[in-house]
């Protein structure tokens, strides 16, 4: 697969998925079946996209069940081609799992009946953390120099879309998390009323008693509190 194979018409082809997919995550899994197909030579490939953010990392999509496993075992073990790639800013190729001796704790556990190169390319997100393309395939030496100079094309083209892409779904992230804390808080919160009323105790004092179960139980305070929450619900 040439550079210009791969590339032909592929600003076209990244608009229509930006402006007719659902969402964000739609997008990302539409470009990661996009570039698998793309960057496909005499041997299928299967593509994913890692984030790292934070000193964490994850799978943002997959092409496939077999680039998602490959993918999330790197960040399970913390190591492994497409994670360094993201993290040094480069490309990373493993030409075959079954030799290379780079990064043992994945590759002990890597099916390398189903995945015996790797292929990591980084792409620019600026401020929004790195990431990289993660190409996969069934055969030894599937990504010779032409094919890694594609990929790094491919993704360069795709960049300004991905980084657009992984700044909405990191935003969707954040603000789950937020959501999360919130309903959290306000549940503690009703808790603490509850025992104050129950108590005739002060607000200190309402969250003490409450702090002191969630330690006695070895639960987080969080599930102390929609059990009290519950309770007083089923109570009135």
């Amino acid at each position: 697969m040439t550079e210009q194979e791969v590339l032909s018409d592929v600003n076209d082809e990244l608009f229509s998925l930006l402006t007719e997919t659902a969402g964000i995550q739609e997008f990302l899994d539409e470009f990661a079946v996009m570039a698998a197909h793309r960057l496909s030579g005499a041997a299928p490939v299967s593509c994913a996209v890692t984030l790292v953010r934070r000193r964490k990392a994850g799978t943002l999509a997959a092409s496939d069940a077999v680039a998602r496993q490959a993918d999330e075992f790197q960040n399970r073990f913390h190591e492994g081609p497409c994670l360094e790639a993201a993290m040094t800013e480069s490309s990373v190729y493993c030409p075959d799992t079954v030799l290379d001796a780079r990064w043992p704790v994945y590759l002990e556990r890597l099916d390398t009946r189903r995945v015996r190169s790797i292929l990591g390319v980084s792409f620019a997100l600026e401020d929004s953390g790195r990431a990289a393309l993660n190409l996969y395939s069934a055969r030894p030496d599937a990504f010779p120099s032409a094919s890694i100079k594609a990929a790094e094309a491919l993704a360069e083209a795709a960049s300004s879309s991905l980084r657009f892409a992984v700044r909405a779904a990191s935003a969707d992230d954040e603000n789950h998390n937020l959501e999360a804390a919130l309903a959290s808080r306000q549940t503690i919160n009703t808790a603490v009323g509850i025992i104050m009323f129950q108590n005739k105790c002060s607000q200190a004092d309402a969250m003490a008693i409450l702090q002191r179960a969630a330690s006695s139980r070895n639960m987080k305070l969080r599930l102390v509190a929609e059990r009290v929450v519950d309770s007083a619900t089923r109570d009135s």
